[in-house]
């Protein structure tokens, strides 16, 4: 009898855990366009997906811009409101907003380490991204250059409150049922 029961919660917990969790990762290089003020794009390549490379080669663009930044250029500071997105021939696959911070690692070199969260169309995400990249003034406006990063991205399924109220009261149910038979085998 507990060796049914044991399974029957196995079972139930392999239902109620989410369809998928799943890592994106991607690198970008280069600079389509880029300045302080409009953010800059840059090429998306080397797409792996739970550690799987789907694609080794060119496969969309990332343009975000920075936000708000709070410090100085000479030593960095944070960011906050800032956003990217990624499209692929033209639809748009990924869009978030980040904060972070931006440190300068040497003359004219910065590294920005933004994070991001959300739910999108009951897909919860989270994630990271890394971008390296010089800053160069020309004409009193600031450029981006050598831009080269990495994001990855965390995503699982956010259940349904109406999919976890049916669990929960189909457990409840079961319960009520071996509770029933354990009572009644006990009685002969």
């Amino acid at each position: 009898m507990k060796s049914i029961f044991l399974a029957c919660t196995m079972l139930l917990g392999s239902f109620a855990a989410p369809a998928f969790a799943t890592s994106i990762t991607f690198t970008n290089n280069g600079i389509l366009s880029g300045s302080l003020t409009s953010g800059a794009v840059s090429t998306a390549n080397d797409l792996v997906i739970d550690g799987t490379p789907i694609e080794g080669d060119s496969f969309g663009t990332l343009s975000f811009n920075l936000g708000s930044f709070i410090g100085s250029l000479k030593h960095g500071g944070t960011l906050t409101g800032g956003n990217f997105e990624l499209d692929s021939d033209g639809a748009v696959l990924f869009v978030t907003s980040f904060s972070g911070t931006w440190d300068k690692i040497g003359k004219g070199s910065y590294d920005l380490v933004g994070l991001f969260s959300g739910v999108s169309d009951g897909v919860g995400f989270s994630g990271i991204t890394n971008q390296l990249f010089r800053l160069s003034f020309d004409d009193d406006r600031a450029c981006l250059s050598q831009l080269n990063g990495t994001t990855t991205i965390n995503v699982s399924t956010v259940p349904e409150p109406g999919s976890l109220t049916l669990l929960g009261t189909g457990v409840l149910g079961l319960a009520g049922a071996l509770r029933r038979k354990m009572r009644a085998a006990a009685r002969t």
